[in-house]
């Protein structure tokens, strides 16, 4: 069967529409995610454990050797660190499948949230990169970095539930420390959105790589229907999830503190094509990440641009090679359920 009929065979079965908000034993969080699109699992690590991990985010950061140091903020700056995008994106390097990155993203309560948000503990997970946002002292509020780029990880073509997006924050996160931003409601007007702007999608149509960008008009029009945007402030080890057509988008901090934050995305096993799952393994073995959506394999290549300093540094460092427990091998697709 070609992946795309599969694809549109089995992800319909793919609902939160099912979710009981009158059943006592629903979990807050989870009814939350079906009327709002996004919502906050609270305490899915410690805040001890939130620490340690933050910790080994700065280990790395500093590992580079091109002069960051977390302790003296003159380093603070673009200049030393390595090659990144939206001011902390950081998806290259083989960052997805360093030690602690699988660790993290094998931690129990976190895969149970998404288990207990699917219903089967047979779960994948993406191989996706950190947010690393350091604040630079001297950009100026009218810095292009500070400008929303709403989206959706989603091609308009598929207009049902596709996944859900999580990210696990690593540190404290107020109105001002940058984070994801959603616009509340979205979701449910994903089918009508692309409907009511057909005359936008273009000669080559709307995009097909499970992305696409909103611009102004779009946003406002949403606005209109009564969606609202929503700055997202939670703690450390708090899990952030947002419904895949949810408008959205990360910002850096306008304050003094660091954004630390892992993406992480759970789908069950039986979502995830044969194609995929051989493409999967072969991202692995190359040390390469992979987007949002682990059933949809769209590969992010695992060093810099060429013409980055970072790129000779990327290419003298060893290939990580993560020591998996048979859990952490079924989540990353290595070894079957």
């Amino acid at each position: 069967m070609a992946s795309q009929t599969l694809t549109q065979t089995i992800i319909p079965k793919l609902s939160l529409e099912g979710i009981d908000e009158n059943n006592k034993n629903t979990p807050t969080w989870l009814k939350a995610l079906h009327t709002k699109g996004w919502t906050i699992v609270p305490g899915v690590l410690t805040h001890e454990k939130a620490a340690y991990y933050a910790d080994k985010c700065y280990d790395w950061l500093e590992g580079w050797g091109l002069g960051y140091n977390r302790h003296d903020p003159s380093t603070h700056k673009s200049t030393y660190l390595p090659w990144h995008t939206r001011g902390g994106l950081y998806n290259r390097y083989g960052i997805a499948h360093e030690q602690f990155v699988w660790d993290l993203k094998s931690e129990p309560a976190l895969v149970e949230a998404f288990a207990q948000l699917w219903g089967t503990d047979e779960l994948v997970v993406s191989y996706d990169g950190l947010n690393l946002s350091i604040p630079e002292p001297d950009r100026a509020p009218t810095d292009p970095i500070f400008a929303p780029w709403p989206h959706v990880d989603q091609s308009p073509y598929r207009t049902h539930l596709q996944c859900v997006q999580g990210v696990l924050n690593l540190l404290p996160n107020g109105p001002q420390d940058g984070g994801l931003t959603v616009l509340e409601g979205s979701n449910a007007l994903y089918t009508q959105l692309w409907q009511h702007f057909d005359h936008k999608k273009g000669e080559n149509g709307w995009n097909k790589i499970e992305q696409q960008v909103l611009d102004e008009e779009m946003s406002q029009w949403l606005e209109q229907q009564g969606c609202k945007w929503v700055k997202v402030c939670c703690e450390p080890g708090d899990l952030l999830l947002w419904d895949s057509r949810t408008v959205h988008y990360g910002s850096v901090p306008s304050s003094t503190n660091d954004r630390f934050a892992a993406y992480v995305c759970y789908k069950p096993s039986i979502f995830v094509p044969e194609h995929a799952r051989t493409e999967r393994i072969e991202a692995f073995n190359k040390k390469n990440g992979t987007a949002h959506d682990p059933a949809i394999v769209r590969v992010t290549q695992r060093l810099p641009p060429e013409d980055h300093p970072a790129h000779a540094e990327a290419l003298k460092r060893p290939i990580q090679e993560p020591v998996l427990s048979k859990r952490g091998r079924q989540l990353a697709g290595l070894e079957p359920y």
